[in-house]
């Protein structure tokens, strides 16, 4: 990391360092999600809706496995970084590694549980007797990479704390680019159907995961692999400040696992593949945001650590602004322009209407975007200053209670319609919650500071 100090620390410069940070913390998630997106496509033009559905009934698991990585490595990314604001490198390196032996055990026993009750798992989800199989093969030959999807996903955020950020762009680059020639191979070529996209996506997992490793092996690397005894009472103060962007990944899951069950009720297999297309694309659309957040955490949190008051608030209103700018382009897209995005999954001339129903549930549920960027900023701002209490409140709030309860009552009075408002409704209430806090966080500020 770069450090900015006295006349160096202006907002000229403060701007190039969160834009470095930024953009590889985005562009790491838009290649995490295209990896599920590119499935979908290959999965919808290469074996049929029905085997589309079925990858969508996947992944709240998919999710589930995610968020738990990202329950360390966001906290370790935190910690690490106030250590070496601190000049503690020796406690950087152990909450390193003891987050890798953490995500690493979690990640093998999360595979065993789910390999031993595939079958349960796949009815869970929302299996039916018509894509059962389908979800089976997908997750089956999936959950025998998830160890280096998690354990991945963790090195990624510690390369960029580590001052590498053009490496978390490149390395899940290249994991990318080969699931998508995998994808075509195994899918066209091979004909392996819904399982070729499993051993794609498996594959590329392994290759990013590879490139990371060999980062932290290496030389230039600032952190390393040490002796450390495991406590589970430091994993759980690590874990406690990525729980607010754990339960922001959880929430996709619960979000998706509710959507599939009600669409199930209320429209049946079409509405499930109509929602497994929008669902590709707010996914894409919140983990730019939670990449915008990413950015933003590990330097808010090196900042705080140096007690550097100044730069601290201005990264975070600048993340805002960015935020802001993201939301209302995501929107506009999605209500003007919804047909080229739908047209990849769903193909107009021998679905048409399929496709007409995807356009127009995708113009009602593109509002939903507007407020999302805000939402994860101000949450992430939190953790960053290792304020978990409050950034917990609003995920637990937007994930578990305001998009499960806005589901349920508008579905049941507007039927369908009501599914594709919900976000809307949720995440506006979601983003009330998090003003309401910070304000309360920046009055108790001024408080102090007066009584000081």
């Amino acid at each position: 990391m770069i450090e900015l100090s006295g006349d160096n620390l202006t907002k000229g410069n403060l701007r190039k360092q969160l834009l470095k940070y930024v953009l590889s913390s985005i562009a790491a998630m838009w290649v995490f999600t295209l990896y599920t997106m590119v499935d979908g496509m290959f999965v919808a033009r290469g074996v049929g809706p029905d085997a589309l559905a079925a990858v969508n009934l996947s992944m709240p698991f998919i999710n589930f496995s995610f968020g738990l990585s990202i329950l360390l490595g966001i906290g370790a990314s935190t910690r690490a970084s106030v250590y070496r604001g601190q000049r503690k490198h020796d406690e950087a390196d152990k909450i390193f590694t003891m987050s890798v032996i953490g995500v690493a055990a979690v990640s093998l026993f999360v595979t065993a549980a789910a390999l031993l009750n595939l079958e349960r798992l796949a009815y869970f989800l929302g299996a039916t007797e018509v894509t059962l199989q389908y979800v089976k093969h997908y997750l089956g030959i999936l959950l025998i990479f998830i160890p280096f999807y998690m354990t991945g996903y963790i090195l990624e955020v510690m390369v960029k704390a580590d001052g590498f950020p053009h490496k978390a762009i490149f390395y899940p680059l290249a994991g990318a680019v080969a699931n998508i020639g995998l994808d075509y191979v195994f899918i066209f070529h091979f004909h392996w159907g819904i399982a070729g996209a499993a051993w794609a996506t498996g594959a590329s997992q392994v290759l990013s995961f590879v490139l990371f490793l060999e980062h932290f092996l290496g030389r230039k690397s600032g952190f390393s692999f040490v002796k450390v005894k495991v406590k589970i009472h430091e994993l759980l103060k690590t874990a406690k400040l990525g729980i607010s962007d754990c339960v922001t990944e959880f929430s996709i899951a619960l979000a998706t696992f509710m959507f599939n069950h009600v669409l199930t009720r209320t429209s049946g297999e079409e509405g499930v593949v109509v929602f497994t297309v929008i669902s590709y694309v707010s996914q894409l659309i919140l983990m730019t945001m939670v990449g915008l957040n990413q950015g933003m955490q590990p330097l808010v949190s090196y900042y705080f650590g140096r007690g550097e008051e100044r730069a601290k608030k201005y990264l975070f209103r600048l993340a805002m602004r960015v935020a802001a700018v993201f939301a209302v382009l995501a929107c506009v897209a999605g209500i003007l322009y919804p047909d080229p995005v739908v047209a990849a999954f769903i193909d107009p001339s021998k679905e048409p209407e399929m496709f007409a129903h995807g356009v127009a549930a995708f113009k009602m549920y593109a509002p939903a975007f507007l407020p999302l960027g805000a939402v994860v900023v101000i949450s992430g701002y939190f953790t960053a200053i290792e304020l978990p209490k409050q950034a917990m409140t609003i995920s637990i709030a937007r994930g578990a209670v305001f998009v499960v309860v806005a589901l349920l009552i508008l579905s049941a009075i507007f039927g369908e319609n009501g599914v594709w408002i919900t976000m809307t409704v949720s995440e506006t209430c979601s983003l009330i919650l998090a003003v309401a806090l910070l304000l309360r966080y920046k009055r108790a500020g001024d408080t102090r500071v007066a009584e000081a």
